[in-house]
């Protein structure tokens, strides 16, 4: 049932993205988690965030599809959220449906954008993106985010 609801957000847009949020917001017994999840399909980008978020003393999550990413969000609440913007779905579309959940809107999401204009900043800003770094990634603004994250949640 899961796999066809993200079938149907892919193929149908939003009307089938309202059947992955409802799933999100109201159904999932969440456990909350100390890592932040990064969805990204390059490796090279895996590599560079691993070794920042390791070196904070944060545990990662690494998913390389959209899919697999909502997936994990159904069973955990991370701390973060990172988003590559060369992700199968778009990035904005999932920022935005994330902030509408009540168990996720509060964890912060950071998109990775390849364009680092007025326009993607302002769609991001509409999207609640909390964060936007431009690729390639500055090591030290991405720390700084990290720095910042919310104190490590209660196991449940």
């Amino acid at each position: 049932m899961e796999k066809a609801l993200v079938l149907q957000a892919v193929i149908f847009g939003a009307r089938a993205w309202r059947s992955v949020w409802y799933y999100l917001t109201y159904m999932a017994d969440a456990v909350p988690s100390n890592k932040v999840l990064v969805v990204t399909s390059s490796q090279t980008l895996r590599a560079l965030l691993e070794l920042v978020i390791e070196e904070h003393g944060i545990e990662v999550q690494f998913h390389e599809t959209a899919k697999e990413g909502l997936d994990y969000l159904k069973a955990h609440t991370p701390r973060a959220i990172v988003l590559d913007d060369a992700i199968e779905i778009d990035p904005f579309s999932i920022a935005s449906r994330l902030k509408m959940s009540r168990r996720l809107r509060e964890v912060p999401v950071v998109l990775l954008t390849t364009d680092g204009d007025e326009r993607t900043k302002l769609t991001a800003e509409f999207a609640r993106v909390d964060h936007v770094i431009s690729k390639p990634v500055d090591r030290k603004a991405f720390s700084n985010i990290l720095r910042h994250l919310p104190q490590q949640q209660p196991s449940a």
